[in-house]
């Protein structure tokens, strides 16, 4: 069936291709992860910042991303110290598992700002003090801006099928881009996870090597700014996931 006619194709061709034997072993486990779409449209045209992806990296070579990444101990630990508007906790905690709780949840909209300023160089937040914790973290603090995952809104979950070597349960926030509180320069970032970062318009993504579930969340994206919901958290999400090998589309 093709992709007008069910939405899902491509997700269940990509996720036949990857159950195929690679050669690496399967994952074990299924990480929480983070990621970030912010968004651009000061002058009418919706853009996002994305990246492509090292053709050395294991999980996604050579593909266009948006910054994210897994949580890990420095975002739990900070997590005790931020809010979540209630509604966005809502859309965070809906569904499997019941261990995924409000710090969980405050650690993965945490874990998105961090691998965004890693990656990108963006630091979301506002002017305020911040003892970070942490190589990345205590930059924010040192320039005197304090991240704000309450600014983000979850549009979007996906679990990585069984297949690859990494796999994660990864949620999909969304920001405006004037939540940028500080901006390095390109041969400044941190990391060299992604490369040649840029603006991109969202009519323009079929020049890019996207990952299936990347056009998904992209599509789902696109109907939220054409029906101004894009920064209501309140607004139920997609959650992407494969069920008995097939892929199904659910709403939390």
């Amino acid at each position: 069936m093709s992709e007008a006619g069910d939405p899902l194709a491509t997700l269940n061709a990509e996720r036949a291709r990857l159950a195929r034997p690679s050669g690496l072993p399967a994952a074990k486990a299924i990480r929480d992860a983070g990621t970030l779409l912010i968004v651009d449209d000061s002058d009418g045209t919706a853009r996002v910042l994305m990246g492509r992806r090292s053709t050395k990296h294991v999980f996604m070579p050579g593909r266009y991303v948006f910054p994210g990444g897994r949580v890990d101990p420095s975002d739990l630990a900070m997590a005790r110290d931020f809010a979540l508007s209630d509604p966005a906790f809502e859309r965070l905690c809906a569904g499997p598992p019941a261990r995924y709780d409000r710090r969980r949840a405050t650690a993965t909209a945490l874990a998105a700002i961090r691998e965004t300023f890693e990656e990108a160089g963006a630091m979301i937040g506002a002017p305020g003090s911040f003892a970070g914790k942490g190589e990345h973290w205590s930059v924010f603090g040192a320039r005197g801006i304090r991240p704000a995952p309450e600014m983000l809104v979850p549009i979007a979950r996906a679990i990585t099928p069984p297949g690859p070597p990494r796999r994660y349960d990864t949620r999909f926030f969304c920001v405006a881009a004037d939540a940028i509180g500080h901006q390095l320069a390109l041969d400044e970032l941190p990391t060299d996870e992604l490369e040649e970062l840029a603006w991109v318009d969202l009519n323009a993504l079929q020049e890019l090597s996207l990952a299936p579930i990347t056009l998904r969340i992209v599509s789902d994206l696109k109907a939220r700014i054409a029906d101004g919901t894009w920064r209501d958290p309140a607004r139920p999400m997609p959650f992407y996931r494969a069920i008995r090998g097939q892929f199904v589309r659910e709403s939390l």
